[in-house]
């Protein structure tokens, strides 16, 4: 590097050298203008449309702010996904002049490229919500930039909640407060502007993107019967006979989608002179970065709204998009979620026609009327309205928040939902009878799990740590991503399901298949060859491992010892009550031809999920069992997956308050395999 790049910590370049050469980029064209926005407001909004460079440009400035103002404490930069946090540190690394974990690092999980020398962190915000629950001050920085805040994740909700009330905790203690600034594209500028700021005081500041023209087409009609996947593929095989230059990128709702979508690409153009690329949250790092990384051929990236913000893909120029995206929907009457697939935002519709046109005039194909804009909704609803809150209530009971109904969100919960994440967290013992947390509920949240499963590991230890290592061992693979595959080739499906079956020699419970897969992979030296030869992810497995041992390393930071040992099972049953400990809000009973209920009542209808060794298995009246997730498939019907079968005496001792609702013990009766309901 020149020396006349260099600061005079000879660690990066000067952030005001950096902006001066990036005159074309909207936020650095606007740097003084910026700057004394940030200066006159300490909470301050930020519109900056895509190509503004609000991303990596704003970031720069902020340290350059920083210098100048004399703060002490690091830039926090928080970004909705992994794939935006590590490609946004990468280019901002480049920038600077410096290497990453330098001036510029990143943090996700399980991955912390920063060093004592990082000034720039850019980090999930989930991170940052770790960081808040065991550093309610953030004494580590000062500056926090939450970017892409239209997504309105859970985690970004409760992190801005949370921001207000460490700066108050901060002028307490005689700190200087965090500067706050919030960024997106498409953002509810006044809603937010008031939110952060204060009342009457204009604290916003919208920036044009630097953009090529990008055309946009719609469909002419959308048949009842409308495969978009089939569409899409038909629109790849148009750009190519038109021969009209530069990559494509796809947006479709789901993984399924995706898969259709590169087969029906394959069918329709032959694949010749393609690279298609497929995108989404359950791909490792190093296939979701393939991406980015040059191709002598036209890459087709086909992706989840994963692609939608912070992420830039040099050379798109057209963009397909479907108008779909999935979500989650929670009922808190019944403790159940479904994936729904809804019609997107018009806000979210722009983000994706602004990945075209980024680099040269580009080109929207909307597989949707124009009809359908006028029906749609200005802005997406938020997870807060729409998600389980046990998992965040916790966290805002561990840093101290005692109101939680009143606590001050951007958008309020249903109260129903809050009071049955309360009623959740009191069931599993994490809150007394006043609503205060418990040591079992400051344990829950230092694990850093969903309380189902804290509950799990919680349960072994006060057990006297005898199947801590098991209960270590199935709380990591189902905090992660499915383990299973399951190809979509006929072929390799029924030699994956019997190559599956292989760890399937129990009829009790389908967390001993997830023991024995995870014993013969430990026996295999965690061989990713051997993952694959027999169908299973391995990198979920790598993932599982990786959540394992910060497991592990937390109980033994408590003084809890785990026998790390692949060893013959002695102790079945305090494993089996420790596993329905936390699933004790998913108890159901047989009420016969094949169905269960809840037994709180809650929910009729439940069915054993095909994939279930219990599926199928003999049953009693009365019979009962617990299940790791109750879902909704697309047609409304109810499936528990991951059951476990529940001695009754267990519950007397977990649940006295469940006493009126035991069965009385009734002998199993044979049930016959030709009567199967079918699968979904």
């Amino acid at each position: 590097m020149p020396p006349e790049f260099k600061d005079k910590h000879s660690r990066y370049r000067d952030p005001e050298l950096v902006l001066s050469e990036l005159e074309h980029i909207p936020v650095a064209l606007l740097r003084d203008h910026v700057r004394e926005h940030l200066r006159l407001h300490p909470n301050f909004v930020l519109v900056g449309e895509t190509g503004s460079g609000k991303t990596t440009c704003l970031p720069p400035l902020l340290l350059e702010l920083k210098n100048e103002l004399g703060l002490k404490g690091k830039i926090g930069i928080t970004q909705p996904r992994r794939v935006a946090t590590r490609s946004n540190t990468d280019r901002v690394s480049e920038m600077m002049g410096t290497e990453v974990g330098q001036t510029i690092g990143y943090q996700v999980r399980f991955d912390d490229s920063t060093s004592s020398e990082t000034d720039i962190v850019y980090m999930t915000d989930g991170i940052l919500l770790r960081k808040i629950q065991f550093d309610p001050l953030l004494t580590e920085f000062s500056i926090i930039m939450v970017d892409e805040a239209h997504e309105r994740s859970l985690n970004i909700d409760l992190c801005l909640g949370l921001l207000k009330g460490v700066n108050l905790l901060r002028l307490e203690h005689d700190l200087e407060p965090i500067r706050l600034v919030v960024s997106s594209a498409t953002i509810e500028r006044n809603k937010f502007s008031e939110y952060v700021g204060l009342p009457n005081v204009s604290n916003t500041l919208e920036i044009p993107g630097k953009m090529f023209p990008v055309t946009v087409s719609y469909e002419d009609e959308t048949p009842w019967k409308y495969d978009y996947t089939q569409a899409a593929a038909q629109k790849v095989k148009a750009i190519i006979d038109r021969q009209l230059p530069g990559d494509i990128l796809i947006f479709m709702p789901g993984k399924n989608e995706i898969n259709l979508t590169i087969e029906n690409i394959i069918l329709e153009t032959g694949g010749k002179n393609l690279e298609i690329i497929p995108l989404h949250a359950e791909l490792p790092p190093e296939e979701q970065d393939k991406i980015f990384q040059p191709s002598t051929k036209r890459k087709v990236i086909v992706s989840t709204n994963i692609a939608e913000t912070s992420v830039t893909i040099d050379g798109i120029v057209h963009v397909i998009d479907s108008g779909y995206i999935k979500q989650t929907f929670f009922d808190p009457s019944t403790g159940i979620e479904q994936l729904m697939l809804v019609e997107h935002a018009l806000s979210g519709l722009e983000q994706r026609k602004g990945r075209a046109g980024r680099t040269a005039p580009g080109f929207c194909y909307r597989l949707f009327t124009k009809a359908s804009l006028r029906r749609r909704p200005r802005y997406q609803s938020p997870e807060i309205e729409r998600s389980n809150l046990a998992q965040i209530v916790l966290a805002m009971k561990k840093v101290g928040i005692k109101d939680i109904i009143n606590f001050n969100f951007i958008d309020s919960p249903d109260r129903e939902s809050v009071h049955q994440a309360l009623h959740l967290l009191t069931l599993f013992g994490a809150l007394d009878a006043t609503g205060h947390l418990t040591k079992i509920g400051h344990f829950m949240a230092d694990l850093g799990l969903e309380p189902r499963l804290s509950r799990m590991v919680i349960e072994s230890a006060m057990s006297g740590t005898a199947c801590l290592n098991e209960i270590c061992t199935i709380t990591a693979l189902l905090n992660g991503k499915n383990i299973f595959v399951r190809p979509l080739d006929f072929g390799l499906e029924k030699e994956a399901a019997r190559l599956h079956s292989r760890f399937k020699n129990s009829d009790d419970s389908d967390f001993d298949v997830l023991l024995n897969i995870w014993n013969a992979y430990a026996k295999s030296g965690y061989s990713d060859h051997w993952a694959q030869n027999n169908f299973l992810n391995e990198k979920a497995l790598d993932e599982a491992r990786n959540v394992r041992l910060e497991l592990v390393s937390v109980l033994k930071s408590r003084g809890l010892e785990v026998d790390e040992s692949v060893a013959p099972r002695t102790n079945l049953k305090t494993t089996n009550q420790a596993i329905t400990a936390g699933l004790l809000a998913n108890l159901i009973v047989h009420t016969g031809k094949h169905a269960y209920k809840k037994v709180d009542g809650t929910k009729s209808d439940i069915y054993i999920h095909p994939s279930s060794v219990l599926f199928g298995g003999p049953t009693n009246d009365n019979f009962l069992l617990v299940s790791d997730e109750i879902f909704m498939n697309t047609q409304g019907k109810a499936y528990a997956s991951h059951c476990l079968r529940v001695n009754p005496e267990w519950l007397r001792q977990l649940a006295p308050h469940l006493s009126d609702a035991l069965p009385k013990p009734q002998k199993p009766k044979p049930h016959s395999r030709r009567h199967r309901h079918h699968r979904s």
